[in-house]
């Protein structure tokens, strides 16, 4: 495990310091030096972003909030403007490891590590979240993640900043089931935004973490379900078009049959978060 661990003080010193050959960025580390100690990855350089103060930044503009890439999830937590605007991305980070961890753990890493299983991409997912990268390119987050771990993030660039457009919703909901209630990575979570007036839907957006290689946003679910009352029968259909189009695999969380009946049966939560329409 031995590398160089470079703290540069700007974002000019961190671009020279990630253009060396096997340098590695680290936020709040809790993923990536899990992959170093396991020996998943094997940087010469570890480079931080701790000491930069132009990439900690919270703001709440008209139509969006902006977070910075050093912004802890916990920092998250206790922004005001986002509990107010986003509560299913509150939601979400809520589940996020422990405290320890949402003190030290960034949004921005959860982003970059593309994890079919991340919490807040999810809900990043669902609100139509756009990455802004180094070198000036602002990308929606669906195009951003390529694959599980994988992102379309240029050599030698970084994420500088997660802006996220305001939008108001009826119904947020959020779930994520997993072996045990905390600190637990998910065997499949669901999360949904629905407009809607006396249970009649104007506008729906559903997803699903776990189940693919990256998050799966149901867009052909999402039409179908405008200008639908909800009621059974139009939870039923939602439910067996969520079965019939998610993908998942087995492995030591869950199998692949199970996590299907799983995200089928969650859908049915949707009839008692409907009474709030």
């Amino acid at each position: 495990m031995d590398f160089v661990f470079m703290i540069p003080n700007t974002e000019e010193e961190l671009k020279t310091q990630l253009s060396e050959p096997g340098s590695f960025l680290m936020t709040g580390g809790t993923d990536l030096l899990v992959k170093v100690r396991i020996g998943k990855i094997k940087p010469k350089r570890v480079v931080s972003t701790i000491r930069i103060p132009t990439l900690h930044f919270l703001k709440d503009k008209i139509d969006e909030i902006v977070i910075g890439a050093t912004i802890t999830y916990s920092e998250l937590m206790d922004f005001k403007p986002l509990i107010k605007n986003f509560p299913l991305l509150y939601d979400a980070i809520y589940t996020v490891g422990s405290p320890q961890i949402r003190n030290r753990g960034t949004l921005v890493g959860n982003v970059v590590n593309a994890s079919p299983a991340g919490d807040g991409l999810l809900a990043l997912y669902l609100l139509n979240a756009k990455i802004e990268i180094s070198d000036g390119s602002v990308v929606p987050v669906e195009e951003f993640v390529t694959g599980p771990g994988q992102t379309a993030l240029p050599s030698g660039e970084y994420v500088r900043a997660i802006h996220i457009p305001k939008y108001d919703w009826s119904v947020h909901y959020f779930e994520k089931v997993g072996q045990r209630n905390s600190m637990t990575i998910s065997i499949a979570s669901v999360g949904w935004l629905i407009r809607c007036k006396n249970r009649i839907i104007d506008e729906f957006r559903i997803a699903y973490g776990s189940v693919a290689p990256t998050v799966l946003r149901l867009r052909d679910v999402e039409e179908f379900a405008k200008g639908k009352h909800i009621d059974e029968d139009f939870t039923h259909s939602i439910s067996k078009m969520v079965e019939e189009r998610v993908h998942p695999i087995d492995d030591v969380r869950g199998s692949a049959k199970y996590r299907k009946i799983l995200c089928a049966n969650l859908v049915y939560r949707m009839i008692e978060e409907g009474t709030k329409c």
